[in-house]
């Protein structure tokens, strides 16, 4: 509801309130005049002799009738409210009253009235044949018309007056007690809204509208506390909001920065400075007082201070050893969970560096990988309770990512070890399976050509030939090593020809003699595997002339639809496999090699049963092979 209209109705409820005052005690007094004339009237007819002895009989008849039953009941206050009430009668000047035992009960005698009884009447108040008490009443005998006229003027003169004085007294009395306060009432209410709660209704009165004022003034203060822990609580609520903004902000700006941490970490090589780089975009972005990394020896299992900066009073420490368990790091290192000290001046466990002497507090988390501990973050700052959730955030966020780039540099190491270790191996295989078998038989053309040289010379220039022929073999062979080429005896012609032409070569040499064939569709494979299953041959073959002592070789390839396998059997002495062959080499390449295309090799042997390989290399078909 508006203003105007609340006061409008404000002014139309007084209004109302006053008409209805007034109203009320117009009636009253016009009331009270209308007794008084009816009274008036009553007195001048009991001139009248006869009716003057029926209102005697009357009136004793009714004082009997009234009395009786409050005597018995002894209810003397009814008995002095009827005597009262009997006084009003003009014929009626006096009355008595008195129990069984005649003692007085009650005396009245009417003011401004006669002197003394013209005629006193007495009767005895008998209640079932018993005697209660007696009354005795006076009668007026001075009633003549021309005084009862004048009496009757006078008394409704003063009656009148005294109407019209009561009225204006009442109207007056209920103008100033009542009108006033509750206009006084409304303009306040009236004035009172939500911004002017202050308003209060005075309270100098204990009556009803005392009452009244004092609720409303209570209600008021009430409103007021209310309205004034709303205002608080809304101050609150926009400080809490606007500090909530201001930390999403923050939060906003510390994951921007760490994803351009992020981005430079991963685009820097140099693990050094890379570290460097890290604690000091930390220390620098986020103000803090001291970064630090530590990372985990592998020989020791201590951390090593590997970067820091910030407010050391000289260069950090680098190197600087910190012991599982020891301090804040340590403790971090331990547990495995990150660890956040507000006052390090209460924790325990801290361990001040006196290249730090400001710290006040710390935060380390773990750069992991897993169940892997790399190392710790450290932030460390110089004033206490600085450091809390947010901070433990963008530290973990930072250690991941430094967990990630170690990880990786760790894994990018063990890869160039094993690369070069795989290349070693690789090498040390070709050497054996072509120079070391080249050298070889180069020795033996030679050992044959100098037996052959006195007795037929002719023999030992073939067997020169020969020895250069292999020499030059071997040279190519050596080059094609070290660039990881395909064998030559793979380049014109497919693996079993090749075979078939290493077979003939052991069978030329005129000490044993070799069968070869085939089974199955002979087609070509992929290239390690015929350089694979090529390699096995030449060293089988090879082992075949420096140890076996053999007369006969069997070498048969088979080519399976999903397996190509290879057998190379001789009948020379054999050997027990069970025992430790120093040197051997060669049964080892044989086995890595098969082993390298997810296949693999069998050697069966006893002394004096010769030696059987079998290597089985998976392949898949193609259909362009059928």
């Amino acid at each position: 509801m508006r203003p105007m209209d609340r006061a409008s109705v404000s002014g139309r409820l007084k209004h109302s309130l006053s008409g209805r005052i007034v109203f009320f005690v117009t009636g009253v007094i016009a009331v009270c005049g209308l007794l008084s004339v009816v009274v008036i009237s009553e007195v001048i007819s009991s001139e009248l002799a006869e009716r003057y002895r029926a209102d005697q009989e009357a009136s004793l008849e009714y004082l009997t009738t009234s009395l009786v039953p409050m005597l018995q009941l002894k209810d003397y206050a009814r008995v002095e409210r009827t005597i009262d009430s009997v006084l009003v009668y003009e014929n009626i000047i006096s009355v008595e009253v008195y129990d069984a035992d005649g003692a007085l009960i009650r005396s009245v005698r009417e003011l401004g009235g006669e002197t003394s009884a013209a005629n006193t009447v007495s009767r005895l108040l008998v209640h079932d044949e018993a005697e209660i008490g007696q009354v005795q009443v006076g009668f007026s005998h001075l009633y003549i018309e021309k005084q009862v006229r004048s009496l009757t003027r006078a008394l409704a003169a003063v009656i009148t007056v005294l109407l019209v004085v009561t009225a204006a007294a009442l109207l007056w009395y209920l103008r100033r007690r009542v009108v006033k306060p509750l206009r006084s009432f409304t303009r306040t209410v009236q004035a009172m809204n939500s911004t002017n709660l202050s308003l209060r209704v005075r309270e100098d009165r204990v009556d009803e509208i005392g009452v009244l004022a004092s609720s409303f003034n209570s209600m008021a203060d009430n409103l007021e506390a209310s309205q004034s822990q709303l205002q608080q609580a809304h101050r609150q609520l926009e400080a809490k909001y606007q500090e909530r903004a201001e930390r999403e902000e923050l939060r906003a700006e510390q994951v921007r920065r760490i994803f351009d941490l992020r981005r430079q970490i991963h685009a820097t090589n140099d693990l050094p400075g890379l570290l460097q780089y890290v604690v000091h975009a930390l220390q620098q972005t986020f103000k803090y007082y001291s970064v630090n990394v530590f990372l985990v020896d592998p020989a020791s299992g201590d951390l090593l201070l590997t970067a820091g900066t910030g407010g050391y009073t000289g260069d950090a420490p680098l190197g600087c050893v910190s012991h599982p368990g020891q301090g804040v790091v340590g403790d971090v290192l331990q547990s495995c969970r990150p660890r956040l000290v507000s006052d390090v001046a209460a924790d325990s466990t801290y361990i001040a560096m006196p290249e730090l002497p400001d710290t006040r507090a710390e935060l380390a988390v773990p750069i992991n990988i897993g169940a892997l501990t790399l190392g710790v973050l450290d932030i460390e700052s110089d004033r206490v309770d600085s450091l809390e959730e947010m901070d433990m955030f963008t530290a973990q966020s930072v250690a991941d990512q430094l967990a990630n780039v170690l990880e990786n540099a760790r894994l990018a190491q063990e890869t160039r070890d094993l690369a070069i270790l795989d290349e070693r191996n690789r090498i040390a295989r070709e050497i054996h399976d072509t120079l070391a078998q080249g050298f070889t038989g180069i020795v033996l053309q030679l050992e044959a050509a100098e037996q052959s040289m006195f007795e037929s010379p002719q023999h030992a220039a073939t067997h020169i030939d020969s020895a250069k022929r292999l020499a030059r073999e071997s040279l190519n062979e050596a080059r094609r090593s070290v660039w990881a080429l395909r064998p030559g005896q793979l380049e014109q012609r497919d693996l079993a020809e090749a075979i078939r032409r290493e077979a003939e070569l052991l069978a030329s040499e005129g000490s044993v003699s070799t069968r070869y064939h085939v089974t199955g569709t002979r087609r070509r494979l992929p290239v390690e595997v015929e350089g694979t299953l090529l390699r096995i041959c030449q060293e089988s073959l090879t082992n075949i002339r420096k140890h076996a002592a053999a007369h006969h070789a069997d070498v048969e390839l088979v080519f399976g639809d999903d397996v190509i396998t290879l057998h190379v059997h001789d009948d020379g002495v054999g050997f027990d496999p069970a025992l430790p062959r120093n040197g051997s080499f060669g049964l080892i390449g044989i086995d890595e090699r098969a082993r390298q295309c997810r296949g693999g090799a069998r050697v069966t042997s006893a002394p004096g049963k010769g030696t059987h390989i079998e290597v089985e290399i998976p392949v898949e078909r193609r259909h362009d092979d059928d």
